[in-house]
């Protein structure tokens, strides 16, 4: 059962976002984090310092292609 759902972006356990949805970005260079926004209304928001960040691009790209090479 969804917590909260608006503009394709539900919140359970986890996030599914639907394609299409928006999302941008601000950086902190200050305290070297990144904030990235889901949904029009920002409405998942995931903030990550730097290590983590650099941690989440490592792993999309192999998943992609994974997802890519399954079908």
């Amino acid at each position: 059962m969804a917590l909260h759902w608006q503009t394709g972006v539900s919140v359970e356990s986890w996030v599914e976002i639907a394609s299409g949805t928006e999302i941008r970005y601000e950086v902190n260079p200050c305290d070297r984090s990144a904030t990235l926004f889901f949904g029009s209304h920002c409405d998942f928001v995931l903030h990550l310092e730097g290590d983590n960040l650099r941690r989440l691009a490592e792993v999309a790209p192999k998943a992609h292609a994974e997802l890519c090479e399954a079908g």
